[in-house]
């Protein structure tokens, strides 16, 4: 491998979900706190999420015609196979504008046809994959790529090429890090109280909110001595559904959203969520003993092999929603209340599987496979573009 080289042009391509811009976007502070004058160029489709993350950060954002090429019915997949020679011939009068140094792939419908024109005009690519289990696309493009980073050791075996592999963590972005290196999940207090956070992602999770309250009113029923502080996020659907729920519950706070995560994660012993990648790049960063419930219809049921890790690191419990029991969360959940030094070790091997350098370690490994700059690359930016 080549001496690492600065870049100053980069196209990131791939969206839909945050669970794809977020790491995307803490690549993108990493090359700009080394370099604020490199161009970053983000490629996405005109549906995902990043429309709304990225021109509201100030970033460079161009969208192609895109759609899935998996699940959905045929007609959907025959469209999204129609689709695809159109997206690269974008992709490729963009890359011939932008003339990138290295485009990085980080999932979504937008990322097969960005790096599949950027590896036909001989320019090197690389991917980011944040679950344990690849998608088909970062699988295929792993081929051609010259990096692959991932977020789960587990992934590495799915690639055939594991020489490629990097295994850097899921990149968070630099406040969220900052912020949660200062938020320390504190579960070492006294014995007879437990604080909960319950949450599953920005939207919430139904099946979450539908059977929680009534977990936690046996475990009250139960346990009535115990002195239980609950916050639960549940989405903006299903707030007063759920707020009816935790009637006779005075200790339960519930709210669509919460603003401030990191504070959220300090103010709890434990938390109860779905398993996605940044949900556990997360927890992990703080500490914080989890009893997972993966989403069960994530592709390839990813969801569940990223709880594994946690499982395996014995940092927390997963209990897949098909199998679903009740009385074990209400289990769980009095073990930790009764064993502090017990849940202050989960809170420590949830810290040794964090991986905060993600970012950099990205970024070193892209400067060691990028192109050296040359002059009449673009070097400019207008802060919050998106164009079509």
């Amino acid at each position: 491998m080549s001496a690492p080289t600065p870049i100053r042009s980069i196209v990131i391509a791939g969206g839909g979900t945050g669970g794809h811009v977020y790491p995307a976007v803490a690549v993108a502070e990493e090359l700009l706190a080394r370099n604020p004058n490199t161009r970053v160029v983000f490629v996405g489709s005109d549906k995902g999420l990043e429309n709304t993350i990225l021109p509201a950060l100030g970033y460079e954002l161009h969208t192609i015609t895109v759609s899935r090429l998996k699940g959905g019915g045929v007609i959907e997949r025959l469209k999204g196979l129609l689709r695809l020679p159109v997206g690269m011939f974008q992709s490729w009068r963009l890359l011939r504008r932008v003339k990138p140094q290295v485009v990085l792939g980080v999932g979504g419908y937008a990322s097969g046809p960005a790096l599949l024109a950027a590896w036909m005009t001989l320019r090197r690519i690389a991917v980011q994959e944040q679950n344990a289990v690849p998608g088909m696309t970062n699988k295929f493009l792993a081929r051609i790529a010259r990096g692959v980073y991932v977020g789960f050791a587990a992934a590495a075996k799915h690639f055939a090429k594991p020489n490629k592999v990097v295994v850097s963590g899921n990149p968070l972005r630099r406040q969220v890090v900052d912020a949660l290196a200062g938020q320390t999940a504190r579960v070492g207090g006294a014995a007879g109280q437990l604080r909960i956070l319950v949450f599953g992602g920005s939207q919430g999770a139904r099946f979450l909110n539908e059977n929680v309250p009534t977990a936690l009113a046996e475990l009250h029923a139960k346990r009535p001595e115990l002195k239980l502080t609950v916050t639960h996020q549940t989405g903006p659907a299903d707030e007063e559904v759920t707020r009816t729920r935790y009637e006779g519950m005075p200790f339960a706070t519930v709210t669509p959203y919460i603003d401030d995560m990191p504070g959220a994660y300090a103010g709890a012993d434990v938390a109860i969520s779905r398993a996605g990648a940044l949900t556990v790049a997360e927890l992990t960063a703080v500490g914080l003993p989890a009893f997972m419930v993966p989403f069960p219809y994530a592709a390839y049921n990813h969801q569940v092999d990223n709880a594994s890790e946690i499982v395996a690191a014995g940092a927390g419990e997963m209990m897949e929603q098909r199998h679903w029991q009740q009385t074990r969360l209400v289990e769980w959940l009095e073990r930790a209340a009764d064993d502090r030094p017990g849940l202050a070790r989960m809170s420590a091997e949830a810290h040794r599987l964090a991986r905060l350098d993600a970012a950099a370690t990205v970024v070193d490994h892209l400067e060691r496979i990028a192109k050296p700059y040359k002059n009449g690359a673009a070097n400019s930016t207008r802060a919050g573009e998106v164009t079509g």
